[in-house]
């Protein structure tokens, strides 16, 4: 058996989607995870299957549209693709501050991003994944007006902070 952490896009976003987690956990014990605990109201899932990622990420969909009626793009990652991400920090050593670094996850691979010109952010694609410093945090970047997500496509994305993420997987081991 092995440990995932499912992550939810725009669960509980500007009163959209709105799913408690209690009903969502019950959810995953109705998929056969029983035991799944969340992180905070924004759709963190860490739970044990057998599984393949891409088949839970299949299921996991498909029961939240079955039982809730609405589609949302879930990511999957195991225990180990979750050290990876950790590893793979890109702006490690900067002393950054957690709340201001982002990791997207991706449905899928994509090639290099570029920041435009004249933004203040940093991006680095590494995997399924696309590290992001917001020097200005989330809130006050224009990167969003900039046209900078077009260049992923349509690629599904969710993003989490840095905290986060570490929280998760702190959460795995135990």
């Amino acid at each position: 058996m092995a440990t995932y952490v499912a992550l939810l896009r725009g669960i509980n976003v500007g009163g959209h989607n709105k799913l408690p987690m209690a009903e969502l956990r019950d959810l995953f014990a109705t998929l056969g995870h029983p035991g799944a605990r969340t992180y905070i109201q924004s759709g963190n899932v860490v739970f044990d299957a057998e599984a393949e990622a891409s088949d839970l990420e299949r299921d996991i969909a498909a029961g939240i549209a079955d039982r809730f009626g609405y589609t949302v793009a879930v990511m999957v990652r195991s225990r180990e693709q979750l050290d990876a991400v950790l590893a793979a920090h890109p702006f490690g050593g900067r002393d950054l501050d957690p709340a201001k670094v982002a990791v997207v996850f991706l449905s899928a691979t994509v090639d290099a991003v570029t920041v435009p010109e004249g933004y203040p952010e940093e991006a680095v694609s590494v995997g399924r994944e696309l590290f992001i410093h917001y020097p200005d945090g989330m809130g006050k970047s224009k990167l969003d007006r900039s046209g900078f997500w077009k260049q992923l496509g349509d690629t599904k994305t969710t993003v989490r902070n840095w905290r986060t993420v570490t929280k998760l997987r702190e959460m795995m081991d135990g």
